[in-house]
């Protein structure tokens, strides 16, 4: 089912967003191919949403596939170690939620990160030592073309908060390996939990880390220090929480989004000359992140 003229703010973390021309929630991968197709026939660029963290829409002049319904997750337990089989539109929380369930290393530590498997992908998600890309054995992946591939981890490149996709393609599912701990990982599993309470936003509407970190250096530190803790724009702030996490104070618009991220570029660049990248993708119709097919 294809709806038309999508608000598309109820589908971000940070509540912010433009209308989309077209929105659709396919159910099976043969569904996503066919809608693929059709914004060929049609000339319409693609854009892919998981759960909507690390993104802020403006207007989509084109179609918005929602993985919310591609959900599914198979489990196999082996003796030292666990696969993990799951969609796109899996939340991320259901697979750490796992992770400390079964005591398995790495994935508890992205607790409280509100990605979908998709988009973790995608960003090469990363908290506390641990990427997703660490676990990762396999991604399958529907290409532009409207190819279905399978490719070995070994045959990706991944780096900090970047992967090969959607470049190459939309990630319709991940195999991942996952280790079982040697000691209990629980303790440390909220004691991350705990951390992110007392430090972030994560009862606001918010974006998440909205710059990745500097080589050498933390994006919430050079932030605070040139005054951006707390600074606002229109209906946006850097939260007094956390320096680098851009919040909605209720009618945050794109362009506040757009200011506030320029302000904070200049002053950190003047104060350090060191260029902040944003972490957080803000997707218009003439976005890199989404594609004509």
């Amino acid at each position: 089912m294809i709806e038309k003229k999508v608000p598309l703010s109820y589908y971000t973390t940070i509540k912010i967003g433009g209308v989309a021309d077209y929105m659709a929630f396919p159910h099976t991968y043969e569904e996503v191919y066919h809608l693929l197709m059709w914004a060929k026939e049609k000339d319409l660029p693609v854009f892919f949403l998981g759960r909507g963290a690390n993104t802020i829409f403006g207007d989509i002049k084109g179609v918005v596939i929602n993985t919310k319904n591609l959900n599914r997750m198979k489990v196999k337990e082996e003796e030292d170690k666990v696969i993990v089989i799951a969609q796109c539109g899996v939340p991320l929380s259901q697979v750490v939620k796992l992770g400390v369930e079964l005591n398995l290393e790495g994935i508890y530590r992205l607790a409280g990160f509100p990605a979908s498997v998709g988009g973790a992908v995608a960003m090469n998600a990363g908290a506390f030592g641990f990427e997703v890309s660490k676990a990762l054995k396999e991604v399958l992946f529907l290409d532009w073309e409207g190819n279905v591939e399978r490719v070995s981890r070994k045959d990706l490149e991944f780096s900090y908060r970047k992967s090969p996709f959607p470049e190459r393609g939309m990630v319709l599912e991940a195999v991942f390996e996952f280790k079982k701990a040697k000691e209990s990982v629980k303790e440390e599993y909220e004691r991350i939990k705990n951390k992110r309470k007392a430090t972030q936003p994560i009862n606001m509407p918010t974006c998440g880390s909205t710059f990745k970190n500097p080589e050498g250096n933390y994006a919430g530190y050079l932030l605070e220090k040139v005054g951006m803790k707390g600074y606002k724009v229109g209906g946006v702030a850097f939260s007094n929480l956390h320096a680098n996490f851009l919040i909605n104070l209720g009618k945050g618009s794109i362009d506040d989004v757009y200011k506030i991220l320029e302000e904070a570029k200049r002053r950190v660049y003047e104060e350090f000359g060191i260029k902040l990248e944003e972490e957080v993708r803000i997707i218009e119709s003439g976005s890199p992140y989404g594609r004509k097919v």
